[in-house]
């Protein structure tokens, strides 16, 4: 916990103005400028055998390659090897270098962190469909149907909406259709149909 003392040695706000310029490599021009040039460079940096030896093992670990290629393309920009446009253009070339090494190596390396499995939404989800199934399971063995009780057809109705809730997120992002009595109500000054 922080000491009301620590505050005190705190830089103040806008101290980082008062420095001299350019004293962080980030704050000068970078040294490579050029996207095949700034690729060739982590290439060649990966593609020695020891490296990879030791990337081998790092990915059969289970590490993901989406947060290595992060980290290895941030401090190139913090060491001012270049800028953070050429970083988000070479990253995903620098991914598939490694992807395809590593399935030389036989290795099935994780593209990324993310585990719909552990996904906070995706489990409370699942979670939830247990319980509507378990609740809809006991009422069929009580002879309870959604037409007779309507707290099963509200059970029923929850759990058919679970279910169809990814179609329907695939829906939204479509762009809808203007409704036909809209289209028709068109015709100001300058719509293009003939009156």
């Amino acid at each position: 916990m922080a000491k009301p003392e620590d505050f005190l040695q705190a830089p103040i706000p806008g101290q980082s103005l008062t420095d001299s310029p350019k004293n962080y490599p980030w704050e000068r021009p970078p040294q490579m400028v050029d996207v095949e040039e700034v690729t060739l460079h982590y290439i060649n940096r990966l593609a020695n055998q020891d490296t990879m030896d030791d990337l081998a093992v790092l990915f059969d670990g289970g590490m993901p390659i989406g947060p290595f290629v992060e980290a290895v393309t941030t401090l190139g920009v913090s060491e001012g090897l270049h800028d953070i446009d050429v970083k988000i253009i070479v990253s995903p070339v620098i991914h598939e270098f490694i992807k395809a090494a590593m399935q030389q190596y036989g290795i099935d390396a994780k593209d990324d962190t993310y585990d719909p499995r552990k996904d906070p939404k995706e489990r409370e989800k699942r979670r939830l469909m247990t319980a509507i199934q378990l609740a809809l399971a006991e009422a069929k063995a009580q002879d309870k149907t959604p037409e007779s009780d309507t707290g099963v057809a509200l059970l029923q109705e929850v759990s058919d909406t679970l279910g169809a809730a990814p179609q329907e997120e695939q829906q939204e992002d479509m762009p809808a259709e203007p409704a036909p009595e809209m289209a028709a109500a068109s015709r100001g000054l300058m719509s293009r149909e003939a009156v």
